[in-house]
Protein backbone atom coordinates (compact mmCIF):
# COMPACT_ATOMS: atom_id res chain seq x y z
CA UNK A 1 0.00 0.00 0.00
CA UNK A 2 1.45 3.37 -1.03
CA UNK A 3 0.14 6.82 -0.27
CA UNK A 4 0.10 9.66 -2.74
CA UNK A 5 2.60 12.30 -1.52
CA UNK A 6 0.26 15.10 -2.62
CA UNK A 7 -2.56 13.68 -0.51
CA UNK A 8 -0.21 13.32 2.46
CA UNK A 9 0.89 16.94 2.05
CA UNK A 10 -2.73 18.07 1.82
CA UNK A 11 -3.57 16.06 4.92
CA UNK A 12 -0.69 17.71 6.79
CA UNK A 13 -1.98 21.10 5.67
CA UNK A 14 -5.49 20.25 6.85
CA UNK A 15 -4.13 19.11 10.21
CA UNK A 16 -2.15 22.32 10.55
CA UNK A 17 -5.18 24.42 9.62
CA UNK A 18 -7.38 22.55 12.11
CA UNK A 19 -4.75 23.11 14.81
CA UNK A 20 -4.61 26.81 13.97
CA UNK A 21 -8.40 27.18 14.05
CA UNK A 22 -8.70 25.42 17.39
CA UNK A 23 -5.75 27.32 18.89
CA UNK A 24 -7.05 30.70 17.66
CA UNK A 25 -10.77 30.33 18.32
CA UNK A 26 -11.65 27.42 20.59
CA UNK A 27 -8.81 27.43 23.14
CA UNK A 28 -9.21 31.12 24.07
CA UNK A 29 -12.94 30.59 24.63
CA UNK A 30 -12.23 27.62 26.89
CA UNK A 31 -9.72 29.69 28.86
CA UNK A 32 -12.01 32.72 29.13
CA UNK A 33 -14.97 30.73 30.45
CA UNK A 34 -12.88 28.23 32.49
CA UNK A 35 -14.25 25.23 30.61
CA UNK A 36 -12.84 21.71 30.83
CA UNK A 37 -10.04 21.50 28.23
CA UNK A 38 -10.55 17.75 27.90
CA UNK A 39 -13.05 18.43 25.09
CA UNK A 40 -10.67 20.45 22.92
CA UNK A 41 -9.21 17.24 21.47
CA UNK A 42 -12.63 16.17 20.21
CA UNK A 43 -13.39 19.61 18.82
CA UNK A 44 -10.11 19.38 16.93
CA UNK A 45 -11.20 16.04 15.46
CA UNK A 46 -14.51 17.54 14.35
CA UNK A 47 -12.80 20.54 12.74
CA UNK A 48 -10.25 18.34 10.96
CA UNK A 49 -13.01 15.96 9.88
CA UNK A 50 -15.07 18.79 8.47
CA UNK A 51 -12.07 20.06 6.52
CA UNK A 52 -11.34 16.56 5.20
CA UNK A 53 -14.93 16.16 4.01
CA UNK A 54 -15.02 19.66 2.48
CA UNK A 55 -11.74 19.06 0.63
CA UNK A 56 -12.76 15.47 -0.23
CA UNK A 57 -9.34 14.16 0.80
CA UNK A 58 -9.26 10.37 0.91
CA UNK A 59 -5.90 8.97 1.94
CA UNK A 60 -7.28 5.44 1.71
CA UNK A 61 -8.84 5.54 -1.76
CA UNK A 62 -7.03 2.37 -2.80
CA UNK A 63 -7.75 0.52 0.44
CA UNK A 64 -11.47 0.90 1.12
CA UNK A 65 -14.07 0.37 -1.60
CA UNK A 66 -16.51 2.70 0.13
CA UNK A 67 -15.42 6.32 -0.34
CA UNK A 68 -17.13 7.49 2.85
CA UNK A 69 -15.21 4.95 4.96
CA UNK A 70 -11.96 6.27 3.51
CA UNK A 71 -13.00 9.83 4.32
CA UNK A 72 -13.89 8.91 7.90
CA UNK A 73 -10.58 7.12 8.49
CA UNK A 74 -8.71 10.03 6.89
CA UNK A 75 -10.62 12.46 9.15
CA UNK A 76 -9.63 10.44 12.21
CA UNK A 77 -5.98 10.58 11.18
CA UNK A 78 -6.17 14.32 10.40
CA UNK A 79 -7.74 15.00 13.79
CA UNK A 80 -5.09 13.02 15.61
CA UNK A 81 -2.33 14.69 13.60
CA UNK A 82 -3.81 18.03 14.61
CA UNK A 83 -3.63 16.96 18.26
CA UNK A 84 -0.01 15.90 17.82
CA UNK A 85 0.81 19.27 16.23
CA UNK A 86 -0.85 20.97 19.19
CA UNK A 87 1.22 18.92 21.62
CA UNK A 88 4.42 19.75 19.77
CA UNK A 89 3.81 23.46 19.24
CA UNK A 90 1.73 24.57 22.20
CA UNK A 91 3.33 22.53 24.97
CA UNK A 92 7.08 23.18 24.76
CA UNK A 93 7.55 21.87 28.32
CA UNK A 94 6.76 18.37 27.05
CA UNK A 95 9.50 18.61 24.44
CA UNK A 96 12.00 19.94 26.96
CA UNK A 97 11.26 16.96 29.21
CA UNK A 98 11.77 14.56 26.30
CA UNK A 99 15.06 16.15 25.27
CA UNK A 100 16.28 16.25 28.88
CA UNK A 101 15.49 12.56 29.26
CA UNK A 102 17.44 11.82 26.06
CA UNK A 103 20.43 13.81 27.32
CA UNK A 104 20.34 12.02 30.68
CA UNK A 105 20.22 8.68 28.88
CA UNK A 106 23.18 9.62 26.68
CA UNK A 107 25.22 10.69 29.73
CA UNK A 108 24.42 7.43 31.53
CA UNK A 109 25.48 5.36 28.51
CA UNK A 110 28.40 7.56 27.45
Amino acid sequence: MTFDPLVLALLLGISTLANAIVAAIVSPLFEKYNLDKFWIMYISWVVAGALVFLANVNLFAGVFENHVVGLVVTAIIAGRASNILHDLTDKPDNLIAVFNALEDDEEANG
